[in-house]
């Protein structure tokens, strides 16, 4: 062994030597005596003041709760200012049903619930418009009476098996 190593060896069982006199003969905790136990009811009082202050006013409560109501499960929601809410999630217990579309010279149609409509169109009995369609989702959009706010909800393309058109080629022999 080099001397440095031997110096190293020595230094860290000195080192191990003074841990374990600390360790083994430390003094135990002293009990604490009236004055700490008055300083934790001074701690404890101050940090009641601030839960205290902490509390939110009704106004605070009231807009806490809009939020709630209108908040989604998707983080991205839709974006432009608005609130969008996708199938399933949009909370007025209205079903939509978009079932396909048809393109007329430049104009193109959506059909939901059964009927045809234009991009702009309001939709019968449910104060949505047809904001836009595309072949596989429809974008749907009504503003909310009570604050103002621009709602969108996106419905996707539901297709039916039973409407497709089959072709059989047959050969003759």
């Amino acid at each position: 062994m080099q001397k440095r190593e031997k110096q190293l060896l020595g230094l860290m069982a000195v080192t191990l030597v003074v841990g374990a006199y600390m360790f083994f003969s430390a003094p135990g905790k002293p009990e604490p005596g009236p004055a700490a136990k008055g300083a934790s009811k001074v701690v404890m009082d101050e940090v009641s003041k601030i839960i205290d202050q902490a509390r939110l006013t009704p106004e605070q409560m009231y807009r806490l709760g809009l939020l709630a109501d209108n908040a989604t499960g998707d983080p991205f929601y839709g974006g432009r200012g608005t609130f969008s809410a996708e199938e399933g999630q949009g909370g007025d217990g209205q079903e939509f049903v978009y079932s396909g579309y048809m393109k007329i010279g430049n104009k193109l149609f959506a059909v939901v619930n059964g009927i045809e409509y234009a991009s702009g169109d309001e939709l019968a009995e449910s104060g949505y418009r047809m904001l836009g369609i595309d072949k596989n989702f429809v974008t749907l959009e009504r503003t909310d009476g009570s604050t103002g706010r621009k709602l969108t909800r996106r419905v996707p393309l539901v297709e039916d098996d039973t409407d497709k058109i089959r072709i059989r080629v047959v050969k003759k022999r």
